[in-house]
Protein backbone atom coordinates (compact mmCIF):
# COMPACT_ATOMS: atom_id res chain seq x y z
CA UNK A 1 0.00 0.00 0.00
CA UNK A 2 2.95 2.04 0.08
CA UNK A 3 2.61 5.47 2.00
CA UNK A 4 -0.60 4.73 2.39
CA UNK A 5 -1.41 4.11 5.91
CA UNK A 6 -3.26 0.67 7.28
CA UNK A 7 -6.76 1.73 7.88
CA UNK A 8 -7.77 0.58 11.52
CA UNK A 9 -10.70 -0.59 13.60
CA UNK A 10 -10.14 -0.08 17.35
CA UNK A 11 -12.05 -3.29 19.57
CA UNK A 12 -13.51 -2.90 22.83
CA UNK A 13 -15.20 -4.88 25.16
CA UNK A 14 -16.11 -5.86 28.86
CA UNK A 15 -18.54 -8.13 30.30
CA UNK A 16 -20.00 -6.75 32.93
CA UNK A 17 -19.93 -3.11 33.83
CA UNK A 18 -22.18 -2.51 37.10
CA UNK A 19 -21.93 0.33 37.15
CA UNK A 20 -22.65 1.76 33.71
CA UNK A 21 -18.94 4.25 33.63
CA UNK A 22 -17.04 2.01 30.36
CA UNK A 23 -14.28 3.06 32.75
CA UNK A 24 -12.88 -0.14 30.96
CA UNK A 25 -13.12 0.00 27.32
CA UNK A 26 -12.77 3.79 27.46
CA UNK A 27 -9.14 2.70 29.24
CA UNK A 28 -8.70 -0.26 26.19
CA UNK A 29 -9.27 2.40 23.40
CA UNK A 30 -6.39 4.64 25.02
CA UNK A 31 -3.92 1.83 25.26
CA UNK A 32 -4.93 0.78 21.33
CA UNK A 33 -4.76 4.12 20.44
CA UNK A 34 -1.80 4.55 21.49
CA UNK A 35 -0.73 1.38 19.72
CA UNK A 36 -1.94 2.70 16.26
CA UNK A 37 -0.45 5.97 16.96
CA UNK A 38 3.18 4.43 17.47
CA UNK A 39 2.63 2.22 14.16
CA UNK A 40 1.76 5.49 12.25
CA UNK A 41 -1.67 3.72 10.92
CA UNK A 42 -5.09 5.70 10.92
CA UNK A 43 -8.02 4.59 13.05
CA UNK A 44 -11.17 4.57 10.87
CA UNK A 45 -14.03 3.58 13.26
CA UNK A 46 -14.41 2.18 17.35
CA UNK A 47 -16.22 -0.50 17.60
CA UNK A 48 -17.61 -0.41 21.74
CA UNK A 49 -19.18 -3.42 23.31
CA UNK A 50 -20.13 -2.29 26.94
CA UNK A 51 -21.68 -4.97 29.42
CA UNK A 52 -21.28 -7.79 27.12
CA UNK A 53 -20.22 -11.40 27.39
CA UNK A 54 -17.62 -13.08 24.98
CA UNK A 55 -17.64 -16.32 26.31
CA UNK A 56 -18.62 -19.91 24.83
CA UNK A 57 -22.05 -19.65 27.40
CA UNK A 58 -22.48 -15.83 26.32
CA UNK A 59 -25.96 -15.53 24.30
CA UNK A 60 -26.59 -11.98 23.36
CA UNK A 61 -25.32 -11.25 20.04
CA UNK A 62 -22.25 -7.93 20.26
CA UNK A 63 -23.76 -5.71 17.46
CA UNK A 64 -20.62 -3.84 17.36
CA UNK A 65 -18.51 -6.49 16.99
CA UNK A 66 -21.03 -7.96 14.25
CA UNK A 67 -20.29 -3.88 12.68
CA UNK A 68 -16.63 -4.39 12.50
CA UNK A 69 -16.53 -7.51 11.04
CA UNK A 70 -19.02 -6.52 8.30
CA UNK A 71 -16.84 -3.69 7.74
CA UNK A 72 -13.59 -5.57 7.80
CA UNK A 73 -15.30 -8.44 5.14
CA UNK A 74 -16.27 -5.47 2.76
CA UNK A 75 -12.85 -4.38 3.20
CA UNK A 76 -12.94 -1.05 4.57
CA UNK A 77 -10.55 -1.71 7.40
CA UNK A 78 -7.06 -3.50 7.04
CA UNK A 79 -6.37 -3.72 10.65
CA UNK A 80 -8.15 -4.72 13.70
CA UNK A 81 -6.84 -3.91 16.78
CA UNK A 82 -7.69 -4.86 20.83
CA UNK A 83 -6.17 -4.89 24.01
CA UNK A 84 -5.86 -8.69 24.29
CA UNK A 85 -7.26 -11.58 21.96
CA UNK A 86 -9.59 -12.57 24.79
CA UNK A 87 -11.45 -8.99 24.04
CA UNK A 88 -11.76 -10.23 20.27
CA UNK A 89 -13.06 -13.33 21.40
CA UNK A 90 -13.06 -16.15 23.61
CA UNK A 91 -15.15 -18.62 21.60
CA UNK A 92 -12.65 -20.44 19.30
CA UNK A 93 -15.59 -20.65 16.51
CA UNK A 94 -15.28 -16.90 16.32
CA UNK A 95 -11.25 -17.20 15.90
CA UNK A 96 -12.25 -19.25 12.96
CA UNK A 97 -14.21 -16.43 11.41
CA UNK A 98 -11.29 -14.23 12.04
CA UNK A 99 -9.36 -16.55 10.44
CA UNK A 100 -11.34 -16.89 7.48
CA UNK A 101 -11.63 -13.02 7.07
CA UNK A 102 -7.53 -13.11 7.23
CA UNK A 103 -7.68 -15.92 4.21
CA UNK A 104 -9.95 -13.55 2.31
CA UNK A 105 -9.07 -10.57 2.86
CA UNK A 106 -5.45 -10.24 4.18
CA UNK A 107 -6.66 -8.54 7.29
CA UNK A 108 -4.18 -8.64 9.96
CA UNK A 109 -5.01 -8.81 14.22
CA UNK A 110 -2.90 -6.53 16.42
CA UNK A 111 -3.06 -6.39 19.94
CA UNK A 112 -1.65 -4.27 22.82
CA UNK A 113 -0.68 -6.86 25.65
CA UNK A 114 -1.55 -10.87 23.73
CA UNK A 115 1.21 -10.34 20.50
CA UNK A 116 0.36 -10.35 17.26
CA UNK A 117 -0.45 -13.70 15.88
CA UNK A 118 0.81 -14.38 12.47
CA UNK A 119 -2.35 -16.00 10.83
CA UNK A 120 -0.80 -16.44 7.16
CA UNK A 121 1.18 -19.79 8.62
CA UNK A 122 -0.17 -22.83 10.36
CA UNK A 123 2.13 -22.31 12.97
CA UNK A 124 0.71 -18.69 13.85
CA UNK A 125 -2.72 -20.31 13.50
CA UNK A 126 -2.21 -22.83 15.78
CA UNK A 127 -0.80 -20.56 18.36
CA UNK A 128 -4.09 -18.36 17.87
CA UNK A 129 -5.76 -21.67 18.46
CA UNK A 130 -4.07 -22.28 21.65
CA UNK A 131 -4.76 -19.21 22.90
CA UNK A 132 -8.66 -19.22 21.84
CA UNK A 133 -8.87 -22.71 23.89
CA UNK A 134 -7.01 -21.75 26.72
CA UNK A 135 -9.20 -18.22 26.69
CA UNK A 136 -12.59 -20.32 26.37
CA UNK A 137 -11.29 -22.62 29.56
CA UNK A 138 -10.76 -19.68 32.10
CA UNK A 139 -14.04 -18.43 31.02
CA UNK A 140 -15.56 -21.71 31.99
CA UNK A 141 -13.69 -21.87 34.98
CA UNK A 142 -14.81 -18.44 35.88
CA UNK A 143 -18.04 -18.90 35.63
CA UNK A 144 -18.10 -22.21 37.75
CA UNK A 145 -16.38 -20.02 40.29
CA UNK A 146 -19.22 -17.65 40.21
CA UNK A 147 -22.08 -20.22 39.95
CA UNK A 148 -20.21 -21.91 43.29
CA UNK A 149 -19.94 -18.50 44.93
CA UNK A 150 -23.27 -17.38 44.11
CA UNK A 151 -24.72 -20.59 45.39
CA UNK A 152 -23.21 -20.18 48.84
CA UNK A 153 -24.30 -16.30 49.48
CA UNK A 154 -28.12 -17.47 48.45
CA UNK A 155 -27.68 -20.55 51.03
CA UNK A 156 -26.20 -17.61 53.55
CA UNK A 157 -29.00 -15.30 52.67
CA UNK A 158 -26.92 -12.45 51.07
CA UNK A 159 -27.11 -10.87 47.50
CA UNK A 160 -25.78 -13.23 44.92
CA UNK A 161 -25.47 -10.70 41.90
CA UNK A 162 -28.28 -8.81 39.60
CA UNK A 163 -28.58 -5.17 38.52
CA UNK A 164 -29.47 -2.34 40.22
CA UNK A 165 -32.64 -2.67 42.95
CA UNK A 166 -35.51 -0.25 42.48
CA UNK A 167 -36.16 0.52 46.18
CA UNK A 168 -32.80 1.15 47.56
CA UNK A 169 -29.68 4.11 47.49
CA UNK A 170 -27.48 2.72 45.36
CA UNK A 171 -23.66 2.55 46.51
CA UNK A 172 -25.04 3.38 50.28
CA UNK A 173 -22.70 3.34 52.66
CA UNK A 174 -24.00 0.73 54.56
CA UNK A 175 -23.58 -1.63 51.85
CA UNK A 176 -25.84 -2.56 48.11
CA UNK A 177 -29.68 -2.85 49.06
CA UNK A 178 -28.81 -2.30 52.96
CA UNK A 179 -30.21 1.53 52.50
CA UNK A 180 -33.97 1.87 51.71
CA UNK A 181 -34.67 4.81 49.70
CA UNK A 182 -37.81 6.89 51.36
CA UNK A 183 -38.74 8.66 48.02
CA UNK A 184 -38.56 4.81 46.31
CA UNK A 185 -40.37 3.55 49.24
CA UNK A 186 -43.35 5.76 49.04
CA UNK A 187 -43.76 4.75 45.21
CA UNK A 188 -43.61 1.13 45.83
CA UNK A 189 -46.58 0.97 48.75
CA UNK A 190 -48.04 3.47 46.51
CA UNK A 191 -48.35 1.11 43.34
CA UNK A 192 -48.78 -1.87 45.17
CA UNK A 193 -52.59 -0.40 46.28
CA UNK A 194 -53.04 0.60 42.68
CA UNK A 195 -52.05 -2.34 41.46
CA UNK A 196 -54.40 -4.52 43.62
CA UNK A 197 -57.09 -2.11 43.07
CA UNK A 198 -57.27 -1.67 39.90
CA UNK A 199 -54.80 -4.51 38.26
CA UNK A 200 -53.25 -2.33 36.09
CA UNK A 201 -49.78 -2.28 35.40
CA UNK A 202 -50.52 1.30 33.22
CA UNK A 203 -51.90 3.04 36.24
CA UNK A 204 -48.80 2.40 38.23
CA UNK A 205 -46.32 3.35 35.80
CA UNK A 206 -48.30 6.80 34.97
CA UNK A 207 -48.23 6.74 39.39
CA UNK A 208 -44.71 6.55 39.26
CA UNK A 209 -44.40 8.94 36.14
CA UNK A 210 -46.31 11.58 38.24
CA UNK A 211 -44.81 11.09 41.33
CA UNK A 212 -41.06 12.40 39.21
CA UNK A 213 -39.42 8.57 40.63
CA UNK A 214 -36.68 7.40 38.27
CA UNK A 215 -35.96 4.11 37.60
CA UNK A 216 -32.09 2.60 38.97
CA UNK A 217 -30.61 4.11 35.85
CA UNK A 218 -32.11 7.39 36.37
CA UNK A 219 -34.45 6.98 33.29
CA UNK A 220 -38.67 7.13 33.64
CA UNK A 221 -40.78 4.56 33.59
CA UNK A 222 -42.02 4.18 29.88
CA UNK A 223 -42.46 0.44 29.39
CA UNK A 224 -44.92 -1.63 31.78
CA UNK A 225 -42.79 -4.83 31.74
CA UNK A 226 -40.64 -2.77 33.44
CA UNK A 227 -42.71 -1.75 37.01
CA UNK A 228 -44.36 -5.28 36.86
CA UNK A 229 -41.07 -6.70 36.94
CA UNK A 230 -39.94 -3.89 39.19
CA UNK A 231 -43.27 -4.81 42.02
CA UNK A 232 -42.26 -8.60 41.76
CA UNK A 233 -39.11 -8.16 42.76
CA UNK A 234 -38.73 -10.79 46.07
CA UNK A 235 -35.44 -8.57 46.64
CA UNK A 236 -38.28 -5.51 47.43
CA UNK A 237 -39.78 -8.30 49.79
CA UNK A 238 -36.45 -9.00 51.45
CA UNK A 239 -36.62 -12.50 50.08
CA UNK A 240 -33.36 -14.53 47.93
CA UNK A 241 -34.49 -15.83 44.67
CA UNK A 242 -32.66 -18.46 42.45
CA UNK A 243 -34.73 -19.30 39.01
CA UNK A 244 -37.96 -17.68 40.17
CA UNK A 245 -38.06 -19.82 43.52
CA UNK A 246 -37.78 -18.21 46.70
CA UNK A 247 -34.67 -19.89 48.90
CA UNK A 248 -35.22 -17.63 52.02
CA UNK A 249 -35.26 -14.44 53.83
CA UNK A 250 -32.28 -12.34 52.76
CA UNK A 251 -30.21 -10.31 54.85
CA UNK A 252 -31.43 -6.81 53.96
CA UNK A 253 -34.00 -4.48 54.86
CA UNK A 254 -37.53 -5.40 53.48
CA UNK A 255 -39.86 -2.89 52.02
CA UNK A 256 -42.52 -5.41 51.15
CA UNK A 257 -44.13 -7.92 53.81
CA UNK A 258 -43.85 -11.21 52.68
CA UNK A 259 -47.85 -11.54 52.25
CA UNK A 260 -47.79 -8.48 50.10
CA UNK A 261 -45.16 -9.70 48.36
CA UNK A 262 -47.54 -12.50 47.16
CA UNK A 263 -50.91 -10.56 46.40
CA UNK A 264 -48.53 -8.53 43.81
CA UNK A 265 -47.45 -11.88 42.52
CA UNK A 266 -50.59 -13.03 42.69
CA UNK A 267 -52.20 -9.61 40.78
CA UNK A 268 -49.69 -9.72 38.08
CA UNK A 269 -50.10 -13.30 37.06
CA UNK A 270 -47.57 -13.82 34.34
CA UNK A 271 -47.18 -9.73 33.32
CA UNK A 272 -43.40 -8.93 33.38
CA UNK A 273 -42.29 -12.36 34.07
CA UNK A 274 -38.76 -14.56 32.85
CA UNK A 275 -37.63 -11.22 31.49
CA UNK A 276 -40.53 -10.09 28.99
CA UNK A 277 -41.32 -6.56 28.46
CA UNK A 278 -45.43 -7.51 29.04
CA UNK A 279 -48.25 -10.13 29.02
CA UNK A 280 -46.96 -13.57 27.23
CA UNK A 281 -48.58 -13.64 23.77
CA UNK A 282 -50.10 -17.07 23.62
CA UNK A 283 -53.55 -15.62 25.82
CA UNK A 284 -55.89 -14.44 23.01
CA UNK A 285 -59.56 -15.59 24.52
CA UNK A 286 -60.89 -14.28 27.75
CA UNK A 287 -61.81 -17.58 29.47
CA UNK A 288 -58.62 -19.73 28.81
CA UNK A 289 -57.65 -21.01 32.36
CA UNK A 290 -60.94 -20.36 33.63
CA UNK A 291 -62.95 -23.20 31.80
CA UNK A 292 -62.66 -26.80 32.61
CA UNK A 293 -64.89 -29.24 30.96
CA UNK A 294 -67.07 -31.26 34.11
CA UNK A 295 -64.76 -34.41 33.26
CA UNK A 296 -61.66 -31.94 34.63
CA UNK A 297 -59.90 -30.92 31.70
CA UNK A 298 -58.55 -27.85 30.85
CA UNK A 299 -60.92 -26.71 27.95
CA UNK A 300 -59.65 -24.73 24.86
CA UNK A 301 -61.00 -22.37 22.55
CA UNK A 302 -60.26 -23.07 18.77
CA UNK A 303 -61.12 -20.62 16.28
CA UNK A 304 -61.33 -21.38 12.14
CA UNK A 305 -61.45 -18.24 9.66
CA UNK A 306 -62.35 -19.55 6.22
CA UNK A 307 -60.59 -18.23 3.02
CA UNK A 308 -63.35 -15.38 1.58
CA UNK A 309 -65.88 -17.36 -0.71
CA UNK A 310 -65.99 -20.48 2.17
CA UNK A 311 -68.05 -21.58 4.72
CA UNK A 312 -67.31 -23.78 7.49
CA UNK A 313 -66.12 -21.19 9.94
CA UNK A 314 -66.26 -21.89 13.76
CA UNK A 315 -65.33 -20.31 17.14
CA UNK A 316 -65.62 -22.51 20.12
CA UNK A 317 -64.22 -24.20 23.32
CA UNK A 318 -63.76 -27.79 23.33
CA UNK A 319 -62.60 -30.58 25.64
CA UNK A 320 -60.02 -32.14 23.28
CA UNK A 321 -59.54 -35.91 23.60
CA UNK A 322 -55.49 -35.76 22.60
CA UNK A 323 -55.05 -33.12 25.55
CA UNK A 324 -56.30 -36.01 27.93
CA UNK A 325 -60.19 -34.60 27.91
CA UNK A 326 -63.51 -36.80 27.51
CA UNK A 327 -63.87 -34.84 23.70
CA UNK A 328 -67.51 -34.52 24.09
CA UNK A 329 -67.87 -31.17 25.36
CA UNK A 330 -68.09 -28.04 23.62
CA UNK A 331 -69.49 -24.46 23.36
CA UNK A 332 -70.16 -21.82 21.06
CA UNK A 333 -67.00 -19.21 22.14
CA UNK A 334 -69.29 -16.25 21.87
CA UNK A 335 -71.97 -17.75 23.72
CA UNK A 336 -69.67 -18.65 26.59
CA UNK A 337 -68.14 -15.66 26.69
CA UNK A 338 -71.80 -13.79 26.84
CA UNK A 339 -73.00 -16.07 29.16
CA UNK A 340 -70.08 -14.79 31.63
CA UNK A 341 -70.13 -11.38 30.75
CA UNK A 342 -73.72 -11.29 32.38
CA UNK A 343 -72.79 -12.68 35.10
CA UNK A 344 -69.60 -11.21 36.07
CA UNK A 345 -71.61 -7.83 35.63
CA UNK A 346 -74.36 -9.00 37.88
CA UNK A 347 -71.02 -9.53 40.57
CA UNK A 348 -69.85 -5.97 40.21
CA UNK A 349 -72.94 -4.31 39.96
CA UNK A 350 -74.02 -6.37 43.19
CA UNK A 351 -76.73 -8.45 41.64
CA UNK A 352 -75.50 -11.21 42.95
CA UNK A 353 -74.85 -13.19 45.99
CA UNK A 354 -71.17 -14.10 46.22
CA UNK A 355 -70.48 -16.44 48.55
CA UNK A 356 -67.86 -15.10 51.29
CA UNK A 357 -65.39 -17.25 52.70
CA UNK A 358 -66.66 -19.30 55.85
CA UNK A 359 -65.30 -17.37 59.44
CA UNK A 360 -63.23 -19.28 61.56
CA UNK A 361 -61.93 -21.23 58.48
CA UNK A 362 -58.54 -19.42 57.47
CA UNK A 363 -56.05 -21.99 55.93
CA UNK A 364 -52.73 -19.32 56.89
CA UNK A 365 -51.79 -20.50 60.42
CA UNK A 366 -51.70 -24.09 59.58
CA UNK A 367 -49.98 -23.35 55.96
CA UNK A 368 -46.75 -20.55 57.43
CA UNK A 369 -46.61 -23.36 60.26
CA UNK A 370 -46.03 -26.00 57.81
CA UNK A 371 -43.50 -23.94 55.99
CA UNK A 372 -41.51 -23.12 59.05
CA UNK A 373 -41.40 -26.55 59.46
CA UNK A 374 -39.61 -27.00 56.23
CA UNK A 375 -37.83 -24.02 56.69
CA UNK A 376 -36.22 -25.45 59.86
CA UNK A 377 -35.55 -28.52 58.23
CA UNK A 378 -33.82 -27.17 55.55
CA UNK A 379 -31.51 -25.46 57.88
CA UNK A 380 -30.61 -28.61 59.49
CA UNK A 381 -29.20 -30.32 56.38
CA UNK A 382 -27.06 -26.84 55.29
CA UNK A 383 -25.79 -27.14 59.00
CA UNK A 384 -24.75 -31.08 58.40
CA UNK A 385 -23.32 -30.14 54.99
CA UNK A 386 -21.42 -26.99 56.47
CA UNK A 387 -19.88 -29.70 59.19
CA UNK A 388 -19.47 -32.58 56.33
CA UNK A 389 -22.42 -35.08 57.04
CA UNK A 390 -24.00 -34.30 53.55
CA UNK A 391 -21.90 -33.56 50.56
CA UNK A 392 -23.31 -31.08 48.41
CA UNK A 393 -25.11 -32.83 46.17
CA UNK A 394 -26.53 -35.11 48.62
CA UNK A 395 -28.09 -31.72 50.33
CA UNK A 396 -28.84 -29.98 47.19
CA UNK A 397 -31.19 -33.53 46.81
CA UNK A 398 -32.79 -33.36 50.08
CA UNK A 399 -33.39 -29.27 49.93
CA UNK A 400 -34.61 -28.88 46.46
CA UNK A 401 -37.76 -30.87 47.45
CA UNK A 402 -38.59 -28.78 50.35
CA UNK A 403 -38.01 -26.00 48.66
CA UNK A 404 -40.51 -26.85 46.13
CA UNK A 405 -43.26 -28.00 48.94
CA UNK A 406 -42.25 -23.92 49.94
CA UNK A 407 -42.75 -22.34 46.91
CA UNK A 408 -46.33 -24.54 46.41
CA UNK A 409 -47.54 -23.57 50.30
CA UNK A 410 -46.31 -19.80 49.21
CA UNK A 411 -48.55 -19.74 45.84
CA UNK A 412 -51.41 -20.62 48.11
CA UNK A 413 -50.99 -18.02 50.50
CA UNK A 414 -50.77 -16.00 47.39
CA UNK A 415 -54.08 -16.37 46.94
CA UNK A 416 -55.47 -15.70 50.16
CA UNK A 417 -52.48 -12.77 50.69
CA UNK A 418 -54.21 -10.92 47.58
CA UNK A 419 -57.93 -11.24 48.67
CA UNK A 420 -57.14 -9.83 51.82
CA UNK A 421 -55.10 -7.26 50.38
CA UNK A 422 -57.72 -6.00 47.90
CA UNK A 423 -58.60 -2.33 48.23
CA UNK A 424 -62.15 -1.33 47.74
CA UNK A 425 -62.26 -0.78 43.83
CA UNK A 426 -64.49 1.48 41.78
CA UNK A 427 -67.29 -0.32 40.96
CA UNK A 428 -68.19 2.23 37.98
CA UNK A 429 -65.07 1.99 36.65
CA UNK A 430 -64.35 -1.70 37.10
CA UNK A 431 -67.79 -2.29 35.04
CA UNK A 432 -66.46 0.18 32.13
CA UNK A 433 -63.28 -1.74 31.82
CA UNK A 434 -65.06 -5.44 32.17
CA UNK A 435 -67.55 -3.94 29.28
CA UNK A 436 -64.46 -2.70 27.20
CA UNK A 437 -63.94 -5.06 23.90
CA UNK A 438 -61.08 -3.05 22.90
CA UNK A 439 -58.47 -6.28 21.97
CA UNK A 440 -55.84 -3.74 23.72
CA UNK A 441 -58.02 -4.48 27.07
CA UNK A 442 -57.86 -8.41 27.34
CA UNK A 443 -55.56 -8.66 30.26
CA UNK A 444 -57.26 -5.64 32.18
CA UNK A 445 -60.63 -7.89 31.89
CA UNK A 446 -58.92 -11.42 32.68
CA UNK A 447 -57.93 -9.41 36.12
CA UNK A 448 -61.50 -8.52 36.89
CA UNK A 449 -62.73 -12.00 36.10
CA UNK A 450 -59.42 -13.56 38.10
CA UNK A 451 -61.69 -11.57 40.96
CA UNK A 452 -64.80 -12.54 41.06
CA UNK A 453 -64.81 -16.22 39.10
CA UNK A 454 -62.78 -19.50 40.69
CA UNK A 455 -63.50 -21.06 37.40
CA UNK A 456 -66.23 -22.12 34.94
CA UNK A 457 -67.07 -25.58 34.41
CA UNK A 458 -69.39 -27.15 31.39
CA UNK A 459 -71.51 -30.11 31.26
CA UNK A 460 -72.64 -31.95 28.03
CA UNK A 461 -76.34 -30.79 27.62
CA UNK A 462 -77.77 -33.80 27.30
CA UNK A 463 -79.39 -36.22 24.12
CA UNK A 464 -80.96 -34.52 21.94
CA UNK A 465 -79.26 -31.03 22.49
CA UNK A 466 -76.21 -29.51 21.09
CA UNK A 467 -72.65 -28.86 22.68
CA UNK A 468 -71.55 -26.53 20.12
CA UNK A 469 -74.38 -24.11 18.95
CA UNK A 470 -75.95 -21.01 20.75
CA UNK A 471 -78.50 -21.18 23.12
CA UNK A 472 -78.20 -24.69 24.96
CA UNK A 473 -79.31 -24.79 28.87
CA UNK A 474 -77.58 -21.74 31.02
CA UNK A 475 -77.54 -24.46 34.02
CA UNK A 476 -75.02 -26.65 31.57
CA UNK A 477 -72.62 -23.79 32.87
CA UNK A 478 -71.53 -23.59 36.11
CA UNK A 479 -69.57 -20.31 37.30
CA UNK A 480 -67.73 -21.10 40.41
CA UNK A 481 -67.64 -17.84 42.66
CA UNK A 482 -64.09 -16.75 44.06
CA UNK A 483 -64.45 -16.77 47.84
Amino acid sequence: MGDVPLRCGIYCRISEDRESEEKGVTDQEADCRELVASLGWQVVDVFIDNDLSASTKAKKIRPRFEEMMRQAEAGVLDVLVSLSNSRFTRRPMELERLITLHDARGTLLYTVKSGNDDLSTADGRMVARIKAAVDAAEAERTGERVARAARRRREAGELHGGARTFGYVHKSPLGYCQEIDPLAEKALHAGKDVLLRTGKVSKVRKLWQEMGVLTPFGKEWENDGNVARTLRNPRIAGLVAHDDEIVGPGNWPAIFTRAEHEAIVAALGTRGAKGKGGPPKARKYLLTGFIFCVCGNPMSAQVYIPPPGKSGGYSRYICIKQRGGCGQVSRQLPWLDAVVREWVCGAIEGRLSVPEGEEGTDPNPALEAKIRELEAEIKRVQGGQRKGIYTDDEALEEIIPMRQQIQALRSEQGDLAKQAALIPVDREEELEDWLDDDPESLYERIAILGRYVKRIIVKPVGKGGSNGVDGPPIDAVVIVPRG
